[in-house]
């Protein structure tokens, strides 16, 4: 979204809250609260370019507005280029409203309405869409919800005129098992071809979503997604947790991608990959166990994890970690080595870690060290390694200050360095017969 789109949107949800707050009767308590988080951050490109952006996080809402049932949702980032411009696209500046919206609760059946730029979680439909969004509990342990609207993309295509819409169904038995049905379909602008609305089908997915606890020491999480363009699954991911049993939990992970299916419909060009580099046709399915030992204040783990490629063939990943921590003196630290074993000299590797933390009354610092050693030399790296340091200072009950600083040595940069400042503020007001705070 450009700049100029983001300030228009902006600006017409602030006046349409300060509208409200207006409107809002005299006697009745607004409830005004969130959070700012400023960061300034310092780093070198890999075309050795001064970089200095800083970025502010700006979330909040603002409740009971004229009724308990009415609340105002807002979250935005914005970004600017101290030093030379750290986008691809040059532009020093650069901010997205990520969400705002109106909020409007029913009085029963947990029902509610979200009006305006609302992010859509419902079972394997996920999406940020500017429309409504709407969801209740109906009788026997069934819910339903249903979206609709305009999807909120990037700028890589250039679209207009797309329309989305979908919803989910599901059934539940509280404390025992949740079990869901979804759907979503969007539409690539509106084009009429001999009078008739030719648009095209830009993604159309379903598919199922699962919850199952049938005892204390055993817990099913898990979806499948299914691409009703290409006709076939896109993903599958299922993990299952047993115990603890005594003081031994066991944790299995399975997982499946087709990324020809998966990647169909990207709405975001994060997940546009070049297919010089990676085989549209390439499928991966992953298992995973875990073994994790818990002792009290010291923690035992042993992972082992295979990565089965169609095409690009078998990876493994194993090893184990101790860690321990300490409530009382807000003490941690842990250790871990993993070993990579692929087909590609990229994918084999051991892999070493070692951090520590400390707590104080308004203080915190932790250390941080991360090294892989490469069977074989990657442009000419041998061993990559990084070192960070960080600490945090509670300025008071609402804010805090932090700052860290990391060296870093890989196949891609000889030195590296980066250093982050972080300034978080949490802000609450309250306009009532309580008065303000």
């Amino acid at each position: 979204m450009g700049a100029t789109d983001m300030r228009t949107r902006l600006c017409l949800f602030v006046t349409v809250l300060l509208a409200l707050l207006a409107f809002s009767s005299s006697g009745a308590a607004l409830d005004f609260s969130g959070q700012s988080r400023s960061y300034l951050q310092s780093r070198e490109s890999s075309d050795a370019s001064k970089l200095m952006p800083f970025f502010e996080y700006l979330d909040f809402k603002a409740e009971d507005i004229g009724s308990q049932n009415v609340s105002f949702h807002f979250g935005g980032w914005l970004r600017y280029d101290l030093r030379e411009p750290s986008a691809a696209d040059q532009n020093r500046n650069n901010s997205d409203l990520q969400y705002a919206y109106l909020r409007i609760k029913g009085n029963q059946a947990n029902a509610a309405v979200d009006l305006g730029r609302v992010l859509v979680n419902e079972g394997v439909a996920s999406e940020q869409i500017d429309g409504a969004y709407v969801r209740t509990s109906l009788v026997a342990g069934f819910g339903i919800a249903a979206f609709g609207g305009i999807p909120v993309e990037t700028t890589f295509d250039d679209r207009s005129g797309d329309s989305v819409y979908g919803g989910r169904i599901s059934h539940s038995v509280q404390d025992v098992y949740r079990i869901g049905f979804s759907y979503l379909k969007e539409q690539n602008g509106k084009e009429l071809f001999n009078g008739k609305d030719v648009s095209k089908n830009f993604r159309e997915e379903e598919g199922g979503d699962l919850w199952l606890r049938p005892l204390n020491s055993v817990e099913l999480i898990g979806s499948s997604s299914y691409n009703a363009i290409t006709a076939a699954w896109m993903k599958h991911a299922y993990y299952l947790t047993l115990g603890p049993f005594s003081n031994l939990s066991f944790r299995t992970e399975f997982t499946e991608i087709s990324y020809k299916d998966f990647f169909t419909s990207a709405t975001t060009t994060t997940f546009i990959f070049d297919p010089t580099i990676i085989d549209p046709k390439e499928k991966v399915s992953t298992v995973g166990e875990e073994v994790v030992l818990n002792l009290g204040s010291t923690t035992l783990s042993a992972d082992y994890k295979n990565y089965n490629y169609k095409i690009a063939g078998d990876a493994n990943y194993y090893g184990g970690r101790l860690t321990f921590a300490t409530v009382p003196q807000n003490i941690a630290a842990g250790l871990s080595f993993h070993k990579m074993d692929g087909k590609t000299d990229a994918l084999r590797y051991k892999e070493y870690r070692l951090y520590g933390y400390k707590k104080f009354t308004t203080a915190d610092i932790t250390v941080d060290l991360f090294a892989v050693e490469y069977d074989v030399e990657i442009n000419g790296v041998k061993t990559a390694y990084s070192a960070s340091l960080a600490g945090g200072y509670a300025l008071s009950a609402r804010a805090r200050l932090a700052a860290d600083i990391e060296y870093s040595k890989d196949p891609f940069f000889n030195k590296d360095v980066k250093g982050l400042v972080k300034f978080v503020y949490n802000f609450e007001m309250m306009s009532s017969a309580q008065g303000r705070k």
